[in-house]
């Protein structure tokens, strides 16, 4: 009753600066469906409500001080100057516009707004400045030409709220904090969030057609997001410079661009999925990057690469898809992956480069349409991973690299499961090859292999080459369509605590290079246990060699073979074959054959010593020499 004979005797005035001289401390003004044109300070606390039909226009500047609070319902204000609001101001179902600079200055100040529309402010719709603090629930802003919310050493909550039509959607800087929640920003020409030496946290907001950026945070900001949503933005979607992020349950897709940059600073990502971009899905630069339970997918690049002394840790993430390598370690940086996936790239899987390291634990790398890895002047190590079904090498190490590989299953590789070339260590411990060629290595590598099998390949399975080394210690080595070890061109195989069998060619060849066998078994072969040519030595003791249906040791080419305490049994043909000025030395051993009628011949100036050694066979024969060759056997 009150209220109502108060609106009546309002009626009367004409001018809003009357009625508040008139009015009470708290009470409510009706306004008419008209345009006040005044500027006024507002000195009490009051609630200007206007017309129910929207037609109630407020034209002019208005100064809200400290200590006041004032309440704005149902009308329209056209700004001629900046609302000053040092105490605090609530907008409900308005709209604030005007051909001015900034539509509302709170300096100090509390702002509100719900249900309202901000638009069409030269630079910003609202400026927060010195502490002071705003919410916006349900609100629109929209071609405000700079940016709608400017917040300078300020609070700001939004929520429900659309931000359309600016250069920036909310610039917020110098120690601010801001939250957003379940808003949505589009179509901004340079970002739609820009954060500098500020907080930024959001929940469910999507942001997407942006002319450039997404999300940028420069100059020591904390950014945190929880289900937010980058789409189709021109350029970076999430930009972090010297700042921290923190995303969880995020999706960053379809961008034109790049999906992730993180340069100077920290990330930790979970549960978040990032794809469908033309340039690299995930980029660290000189930064610190946690990645779990993640997808990273679909890129016509790289899907994540650490570059400048980077490190990057990933847990349960899934990297496939790509056009270019999947992962890129690059320039001093440190990589670990554990429960991964690394999966159908056209390109390489890994590569680790320029003096990187990469550690990968229970991770499976396979259907890569080049190798898996590619290892260049850096060093790889892999626990429990399975490399298998890629089309080029399961590992490509070159040039000054070191690779580490333990408890470990290569399979179904098109190339070599390791290859090698220039200075390369290789480690190999309690690891699984087969179907595909197992090690190549080339040009001064060096091998060790330790309690792992290689088996079951259609090409040779092993290849030492070029000055290059290596050392087999409780290994087998089995069941090849071809040779088991080459060892060629000045190379050094020792063979320890092995076992070779069941290959369809010579189960180790040797050329021009040296192989040292101790305490191991060759056996079952189709055809030459060793054959050694070119100049080569070997050394063979405490070894068993049998079952090969050829000569299970031919020696050939000026190369020399040494047998101490060596059993050589069961062959389908001769045991022992010398020729071409080869010279072979045979101590303590069992030279034993019931199929063949020469168990060790020598042809072409060759030279076959025997000293306290068995040599028999069913038929009696057991020596054959010919053409100024000689076995001289100092047991007779």
């Amino acid at each position: 009753m009150i209220r109502s004979i108060y609106n009546m005797i309002f009626s009367k005035w004409k001018t809003l600066k009357n009625a508040l001289v008139q009015a009470n401390q708290g009470e409510e003004i009706q306004l008419q469906g008209k345009k006040y044109k005044e500027s006024i300070q507002i000195n009490k606390d009051v609630t200007i409500i206007g017309d129910k039909n929207g037609q109630t226009i407020l034209e002019g500047m208005f100064i809200i001080p400290k200590n006041i609070r004032v309440t704005f319902r149902n009308v329209t204000i056209t700004a001629t100057a900046p609302l000053y609001i040092e105490g605090e101001a609530l907008f409900e179902q308005c709209t604030i516009k005007g051909n001015i600079d900034v539509l509302m200055n709170v300096n100090g100040g509390y702002v509100k707004g719900v249900d309202s529309e901000y638009k069409k402010a030269k630079e910003a719709a609202i400026a927060l400045l010195n502490n002071a603090s705003g919410v916006f629930i349900q609100c629109n802003f929209h071609h405000n030409k700079k940016t709608h919310l400017l917040i300078k050493n300020s609070k700001a909550f939004l929520e429900e709220c659309k931000y359309s039509y600016a250069i920036k959607g909310l610039w917020i800087a110098d120690r601010s904090f801001t939250q957003t929640k379940k808003c949505h920003f589009f179509q901004h020409s340079e970002s739609q969030i820009f954060v500098e030496h500020s907080t930024y946290f959001d929940f469910q907001s999507s942001m997407e057609r942006g002319e450039k950026f997404g999300i940028i945070a420069k100059n020591d900001s904390d950014i945190n997001l929880h289900s937010t949503k980058l789409f189709s933005h021109a350029s970076t979607q999430l930009f972090i410079d010297n700042s921290r992020v923190n995303g969880k349950h995020c999706t960053i897709q379809y961008g034109h661009e790049c999906g992730f940059i993180l340069q100077e600073g920290e990330g930790f990502l979970s549960y978040c999925e990032i794809s469908n971009h033309p340039n690299n899905n995930v980029v660290a630069k000189k930064s610190l990057l946690h990645v779990e339970h993640c997808q990273i997918h679909s890129g016509n690049e790289s899907g994540l690469i650490a570059s400048k002394e980077s490190i990057v840790n990933c847990c349960e993430t899934l990297i496939k898809d790509h056009l270019s390598t999947q992962v890129i370690i690059t320039e001093k940086s440190i990589c670990s992956m554990k429960d991964s996936f690394i999966t159908n790239g056209r390109h390489v899987g890994v590569c680790v480069e320029k003096k990187s390291e990469c550690m990968l634990m229970a991770c499976h790398i396979n259907q890569n349409n080049n190798s898996a890895f590619n290892v260049d002047r850096a060093a790889l190590k892999v626990y429990r991973c399975e490399i298998s079904e890629n089309n080029g090498n399961g590992i490509l190490a070159i040039t000054h690299s070191k690779v580490e590989v333990d408890s470990c299953l290569f399979k179904g590789n098109h190339m070599p499961h390791i290859a090698s070339k220039s200075k390369v260590k290789i480690y190999i411990s309690h690891s699984d090859f087969h179907s595909g060629k197992s090690l190549y290595l080339l040009h001064r590598c060096e091998l060790l292999a330790q309690h792992s099998k290689f088996h079951d390949s259609m090409n040779v399975q092993i290849e030492i080459t070029e000055h290059s080394t290596a050392q087999f210690e409780h290994c087998q080595i089995y069941n090849g369509k071809s040779y088991g070890i080459k060892v060629i061109k000045n190379s050094h195989l020792f063979f320890y605590h092995s076992q070779i069998y069941e290959h369809d060619l010579a189960q180790i060849v040797v050329n021009d290079s040296s192989v040292i066998l101790n305490n191991s078994e060759l056996y079952k072969g189709k055809r030459n246990g060793l054959f050694i040519q070119n100049h080569s030595e070997v050394h063979i003791q405490e070894s068993f060699i049998s079952k090969h249906s050829q000569a299970q040791i031919w020696v050939e080419q000026k190369s020399s073979l040494e047998l101490l305490s060596v059993q050589l049994t069961d062959g389908k043909h001769s045991d022992l074959h010398a020729q071409n000025l080869s010279k072979v030395y045979v101590e303590n051993s069992i030279i034993r054959n019931d199929q063949y009628r020469y168990n060790v011949q020598a042809l072409n100036n060759s030279i076959i010593e025997i000293v306290n050694t068995i040599v028999e066979n069913k038929y009696g024969d057991v020596y054959y020499s010919e053409n100024n060759s000689s076995i001289n056997n100092s047991d007779y």
